[in-house]
């Protein structure tokens, strides 16, 4: 039997409040793995190829921002999570390998849409939302 490709990393305490998402995707075949620092997590990003990496905003040794270019470098995507009083507003930062910081923010219900649409097999980044116009330090 085939090992299941990993394509998501949960860094940090975002693992326990995804549960729900990660069991959708994990019906639809999609493998996650976890990390608890940023060391842990770009020793990950430099052995397996990665097309998500959800990440808190603070973490231990760092913050989820300091992996942006270890996911650019492979053209995956980085979705850097805030911790509200009772839910988590995720903030993309890449997408797709190319920077999209302050584009927009996605609460719990629309991350698990934005992330079917990052895990579906794309040749071009996504054009529908203006990806271009957002770019970061073009």
């Amino acid at each position: 039997m085939p090992v299941k490709r990993m394509r998501i990393l949960a860094v940090g305490d975002v693992f326990h409040s995804l549960t729900p998402a990660f069991a959708h995707l994990g019906r639809r075949g999609v493998g996650a793995q976890r990390a608890q620092t940023v060391r842990q997590a770009r020793n990950l990003l430099g052995t397996f190829q990665f097309e998500v990496v959800l990440a808190p905003e603070s973490l231990a040794d760092g913050q989820g921002y300091d992996v942006a270019g270890d996911v650019a470098r492979h053209s995956g995507s980085l979705l850097v999570g805030v911790a509200l009083s009772e839910t988590w507003l995720w903030l993309p930062v890449i997408e797709r390998g190319a920077k999209v910081l302050g584009q927009r923010a996605l609460n719990s219900v629309t991350l698990v849409d934005e992330l079917e649409i990052l895990l579906t097999p794309s040749p071009h980044p996504r054009s529908s939302r203006a990806v271009a116009a957002a770019v970061v330090g073009a």
